[in-house]
């Protein structure tokens, strides 16, 4: 039996960038290097031929019952759906060497989606500042172990608060963009 040859790789996208995940996973696929498992920052690919495939995500969090429908919709258009993390689904498609098609067709989707998102950071930036709040109200004097765990809280916030301001300045691009295409 012929064993798959496998890799992991390491990278850092920022959820505001999702375009340049998205051209990255494609290259890798040129070179024979197809996904099978996104994991944050860590992909997990296994070798096969090279294939002109283009790679698309979407953050959705679908209803336990929308799921089957959600992801019926994309296999019903030809994407075969790779995984999920964190509530990013990644979706393939070959294109044959054309030009690679699209998920959110319009402006509308793709500000709907980074909404969707900012969502979610509103919600995690109070589980991480509520508690952070309480912990400096405490007079007594810190333990290192309790300081270093605010330090990491506060690095939390202040990488949260720059994605939030990277997805909103994209917001704010594409409603751009659709008011420009409007005038046309």
């Amino acid at each position: 039996m012929k064993e798959k040859k496998r890799k992991t790789d390491f990278r850092v996208y920022g959820a505001w960038n999702s375009e340049r995940e998205e051209h990255w996973l494609s290259r890798m696929a040129r070179k024979g290097w197809h996904l099978t498992a996104p994991r944050g920052i860590f992909y997990r690919f296994v070798k096969g031929e090279p294939a002109d495939v283009a790679y698309r995500l979407d953050y959705q969090r679908p209803a336990k019952g929308d799921l089957k429908e959600y992801l019926g919709l994309f296999k019903d258009a030809g994407w075969e759906h790779v995984d999920e993390f964190g509530n990013w689904h990644y979706f393939r498609i070959p294109t044959g060497g054309g030009p690679a098609p699209e998920i959110h067709t319009d402006p509308v989707s793709k500000i709907a989606m980074f909404r969707r998102l900012l969502g979610f950071l509103g919600i995690v930036g109070v589980a991480v500042w509520g508690p952070l709040m309480t912990s400096l109200v405490d007079h007594g004097r810190p333990h290192r172990f309790w300081f270093s765990i605010r330090g990491f809280q506060v690095a939390i916030l202040v990488f949260m608060l720059y994605a939030v301001v990277r997805i909103a300045l994209k917001i704010r691009r594409l409603k751009r963009d659709r008011a420009g295409e409007e005038k046309k």
